[in-house]
């Protein structure tokens, strides 16, 4: 049976716009994901990953726009094409929250510090709902307590500053789930939180999944995430999807040169400090750089003249298994994890 599909991105192109320049961001980003799993979009800082979220979301800054490319939304039968809709608008108004939901990075940030918790959660639900306040609240109590938030009768009327972090994040959850949205995406959600809240997190995300057939595109630059939640990967490298599969082709048997080097930098249990760390050598390119190759050409140990001619195109390694390099690596060739 084929999997529904929630969300398809095709050929994206998002472009920021400063101090006179054009920083071309999201250079033709495609994927999909599908109802019930967690697609996990992978990569260090300033690949656009967050862009990527924002775009669906229609929450880029003014000095932003999409200068081409499909964001479609499945929904009952519907097509919504996302990036038509004006993002002021009441259509996309109606969309946020109802069917696409965001867990943001900080909860602290996201919340509004001058209204309850409580509050925040039932104006979710009063907006994207015709119940009556009263239910409205009964809902909101009832998500916290899902939510593993002791007493919610009273700390519902508790205001952010006197959540914990772990709370905080819990909340946004609950906001986020409050209307059963068809979509969630997290970007980032378990940063600066301790390792046994992570795990409670993520352990919610999944009981969410499960229970309520929600797709989660979820947003990170931790490989022990992706191999702890993730049912297909995508691997992005300045604005460019360089490596996507399933997260057992992607993670163990890694051919793109970047996402081999992303393996070899990650700590293993059990080997101690006698194991060698390798981090990827330089740095990322100038996102104003117009040079016609690979952008990770200068970084990688596999480049060859080709590379610092043009941009590959995406290739199969098997099956759904893609990956965007003229001299991709072989299995067997190099070991990632040692």
């Amino acid at each position: 049976m084929q999997q529904e599909i929630v969300l398809r991105i095709s050929n994206l192109h998002t472009n920021f716009y400063t101090n006179m320049r054009c920083n071309k961001v999201l250079k033709g980003v495609s994927l999909e994901v599908e109802r019930g799993k967690t697609l996990c979009i992978v990569g260090e800082s300033g690949c656009g990953k967050s862009v990527t979220a924002a775009s669906v979301m229609r929450l880029l800054p003014d000095l932003a726009r999409i200068e081409s490319g499909e964001i479609v939304l499945y929904d009952e039968g519907r097509e919504i094409h996302i990036e038509a809709l004006d993002k002021y608008g009441k259509s996309m108004s109606d969309l946020r929250g109802s069917k696409i939901a965001m867990i943001f990075q900080d909860p602290m940030s996201a919340l509004n510090p001058v209204y309850s918790i409580g509050f925040q959660i039932i104006e979710m639900i009063k907006r994207h709902t015709k119940i009556s306040a009263s239910i409205a609240k009964e809902k909101a109590v009832s998500l916290l307590r899902e939510m593993g938030i002791s007493s919610p009768e009273t700390r519902i009327k508790d205001f952010p500053h006197q959540f914990s972090g772990g709370m905080r994040q819990r909340a946004m959850i609950a906001m986020a789930m409050s209307c059963e949205p068809k979509l969630l995406i997290a970007d980032e959600p378990t940063t600066a939180l301790d390792v046994t809240v992570q795990a409670q997190i993520f352990s919610l995300m999944e009981k969410l999944k499960k229970e309520h057939g929600t797709a989660v595109m979820m947003i990170t630059h931790d490989m022990g995430v992706v191999a702890e939640m993730a049912d297909d990967v995508v691997v992005m490298y300045m604005g460019y999807i360089v490596e996507r599969g399933s997260v057992q082709q992607v993670l163990k048997n890694s051919t793109h040169p970047y996402t081999v080097g992303l393996m070899r930098s990650i700590p293993m249990i059990g080997k101690g400090k006698k194991q060698k760390l390798q981090p990827i050598r330089g740095c990322t390119a100038d996102p104003y750089d117009t040079s016609p190759g690979c952008p990770f050409v200068t970084r990688c140990d596999f480049s060859i003249q080709l590379c610092h001619e043009c941009i590959p195109e995406e290739s199969t390694v098997s099956g759904n298994h893609k990956v965007r390099c003229h001299n991709p690596i072989q299995k067997g060739a190099v070991d990632a994890r040692t």
